[in-house]
Formats: C-alpha cells, structure tokens, sequence
C-alpha cells in the first residue's frame, strides 16, 4: 500500500467516525509534533498522544468538525496534506493547516502539525 493510499484509508475511516479503526493506523511508538504555546504542544513519542489529542478536539466540538483537503503532497514515504478544519461547537474556529504523515511497514509513524495561524490555534487549547 502506499503512503497516500494509507492516508486516505485513515481519513475515510475518520471522516466516518470509526475512530478506532482510524487509529489503528497508528504505530505504537508514533512521533508527534504539535506546534504552539498550549499545553499540548511540543513533541512526543507514543500513540496515545496522539489519540488524547484528536479526541480532546472531537470532545471539545463534539464531533462537529469538519474537514476539507485542499491539497496532497506527497513522496516515497511522506504525505502532506493542507487541509482547512472547521470547528463548528459555541466558539466556532475555521482553520488552515498542513498535517505531514510518515509511513512505514503500513503505519503512520510520525505526524508534524503546521497550523496556518499559530495564535487563533493556541487561543482555542488554552
């Protein structure tokens, strides 16, 4: 399977809401990288941060999120999608970001977050 063939298995299952499925995609040892001031950024090795984090979004909207990707970038082993998110809860957010994905043996094994506007992302995970 390639690595864009992955992603989109990824998306689909969570733009399905079958987040399990989702996040079996996952590699245990995942590489995350969150940008910003918030309490979640900086970078950190494990599934589970990663898991905390989407669900921490999906509760705080309860699951009133969409997504749209705008464009796909990819190579041999990275896909890099430049997605625009809306957040739709009381305090409703649109956001643009870039979300970098590194696969290997068919798992995501390294995410890197680069949000469009740094400020608006931290005032929202204050």
């Amino acid at each position: 399977m390639t690595p864009r063939e992955l992603i989109t298995q990824y998306l689909n299952a969570a733009r399905g809401g079958d987040f399990d499925a989702a996040y079996a995609y996952f590699a245990d040892d995942l590489r995350i990288r969150i940008p910003g001031r918030s309490a979640w950024a900086g970078e950190r090795i494990g599934k589970e941060h990663a898991v905390a984090y989407i669900d921490a979004a999906r509760a705080r909207y309860a699951g009133r999120i969409e997504l749209e990707v705008t464009d796909v970038l990819e190579s041999d082993e990275r896909v890099i999608l430049m997605v625009t998110e809306r957040f739709l809860g009381d305090e409703p957010l649109e956001i643009r970001r870039a979300n970098a994905y590194t696969v290997r043996d068919d798992r995501i094994v390294a995410i890197a977050i680069y949000e469009g506007d740094q400020y608006a992302v931290d005032e929202q995970l204050h």
